[in-house]
């Protein structure tokens, strides 16, 4: 962290300002025939969310060994702490509420809103650099292996982009892609460091669910 006209900033919390505003960038030049005003407010909604699922995923995971006796700390998001299951999760439930109440095309919007985010993750990630997280069971720099895997991802997705308008391909092309790196790096996480609920790992079982419901909208819109 550094301070800047008597206030303090945290390079964890820049780092993740900097990807979700490169993510929403992206989103705004390749939203198609998207009213621009309903995929800013979309934008809003599902950060806002993302971010409360993110934060919520984090403090279930920790809940017995820290915050059930640090309650105030749940408001520390500057001191890391942010699942990225949960706020991608957050983020499509939040996105679907919206949809939903507004009578709007949720698939075109999830579309719109993916693109950018593997690599605002890939950034994020840095900061877990910077904070001294996610490191391997044997000293593997797992931040670095899943910045690159993501950046890999958002080209794949830049390209398909430019190639396939089928309404979903996106949203799933993200969803299968991230649920096969997670799968992939979790055996290398430190076992104290892995969330585990009847000795399966969480990250897996929601990788799982991500890959299912991915191959799900891309073989969707192939049959029609």
């Amino acid at each position: 962290m550094f301070d800047l006209f008597g206030i303090t900033f945290h390079w964890y919390g820049l780092l993740i300002g900097l990807g979700v505003w490169i993510a929403m960038e992206i989103s705004l030049r390749n939203r198609g025939k998207i009213d621009p005003k309903t995929l800013e407010k979309a934008m809003v909604w599902t950060i806002l969310s993302g971010v409360l699922g993110a934060r919520l995923y984090h403090v279930v995971d920790y809940w017995n060994s820290f915050y059930s006796t640090h309650f105030v700390n749940m408001l520390y998001l500057w001191d890391g702490g942010l699942g990225i299951w949960g706020a991608i999760a957050g983020g499509m439930i939040g996105l679907f509420v919206l949809c939903l109440f507004n009578k709007l095309n949720y698939l075109a919007l999830l579309d719109s809103l993916v693109i950018g985010v593997p690599l605002a993750q890939a950034i994020g990630r840095v900061g877990n650099l910077v904070n001294g997280e996610l490191s391997g069971k044997n000293g593997e720099p797992l931040w670095a292996y899943e910045g690159v895997m993501n950046l890999v991802l958002f080209v794949i997705l830049w390209k398909i982009s430019r190639k396939i308008n089928r309404t979903g391909t996106l949203s799933g092309s993200y969803l299968l892609g991230y649920g096969v790196i997670r799968i992939a790096l979790e055996s290398l996480r430190s076992e104290e460091a892995i969330w585990k609920i009847t000795n399966i790992p969480v990250a897996i079982g929601f990788g799982v669910i991500a890959i299912l419901f991915g191959s799900y909208l891309i073989s969707r819109r192939k049959r029609s």
